[in-house]
């Protein structure tokens, strides 16, 4: 029995890293989206290419966040002469404190969810190897799901 609630608690603590990810994710598109309205309604006066970020990032979350937030200080500088609405202004503030916390929480919960892969793989007396291979297994499992969700849309 105390090896099925090893077990449980593994994938309950991966589940704390996949969901608040695929929050995260949701969250930063929906900033990313707000800035490139702004892009696309000034681009004509403005004719600076600020490419875009490849979604396949997502397989390297750390980065993709990275190069998404690097873009989003491109088109700030751009367009820094263009007056914004408050509520504009609120809005997109609001939308990077949201990545930035669901970006915390998902370092947390997959802080956690290595942790717990640990004790689970040591109770079972398994290799580094195999405990390795699940954190890498259960990080991209997490990673693709995303992935595939935000594809959809």
């Amino acid at each position: 029995m105390d090896r099925l609630i090893l077990v449980l608690e593994t994938l309950g603590a991966w589940l704390l890293f996949g969901a608040p990810l695929l929050q995260a994710t949701t969250e930063l598109h929906e900033e990313v989206a707000g800035w490139e309205k702004i892009r696309s309604k000034h681009a004509a006066a403005k004719k600076i290419d600020i490419g875009k970020v490849t979604f396949w990032w997502w397989l390297l979350p750390p980065l993709k966040v990275l190069f998404e937030k690097r873009r989003i200080r491109k088109i700030q500088r751009t367009y820094a002469d263009i007056k914004l609405s408050d509520e504009t202004q609120e809005r997109l503030y609001k939308y990077a404190l949201k990545v930035n916390g669901w970006s915390g929480v998902t370092l947390g919960g997959w802080l956690v969810a290595i942790s717990t892969t640990w004790t689970l793989v040591g109770n079972l007396e398994l290799s580094l190897g195999a405990w390795i291979g699940l954190v890498i297994f259960f990080s991209y499992v997490s990673i693709i799901i995303n992935i595939k969700l935000h594809i959809k849309n």
